[in-house]
């Protein structure tokens, strides 16, 4: 039996218990059919080819071991990851200059006055009643 195969394979499943304890709750599935199943996979299909399952079963038990050990002495206490604290470069509006904001709200005072001005205006005109052609 070649020990650093099942030292190799060891790692590759450590890394799958690893991947699996740290991925988002919602997100499972991409880590298992992504990541998971193609090393499972990979190793069924190495392990038939070389007729090397001694060498595929130690592995995979050592690294199932290493990973339930890791996962019951630190990997409970370590959060899951979260998609809701990414950034995207780009997509983040720019903090507007305060000088351009009380130029637009100087602007929208000017045009909220004009407008009541028009609208006093329009008010008197109707006030005075409507215009016959005999005045």
């Amino acid at each position: 039996m070649n020990w650093s195969n099942a030292f190799f394979l060891a790692l590759a499943i450590l890394s799958c218990v690893w991947v699996m304890a740290r991925i988002e709750r919602s997100r499972w599935f991409v880590g298992l059919f992504f990541y998971v199943l193609p090393v499972l996979l990979l190793t069924v299909l190495w392990a038939s080819v070389t007729a090397s399952w001694p060498e595929a079963l130690t592995g995979l038990g050592a690294g199932l071991g290493l990973g339930a050990g890791w996962w019951l002495t630190l990997g409970r206490r370590a959060r899951r990851a979260d998609s809701s604290a990414i950034k995207v470069w780009g997509q983040d509006v720019a903090p507007r200059p305060k000088a351009a904001l009380q130029a637009e709200l100087d602007q929208l005072k000017q045009e909220k006055e004009q407008l009541e001005a028009e609208l006093r205006k329009l008010r008197e005109t109707k006030d005075q009643g409507p215009r016959t052609n005999d005045e």
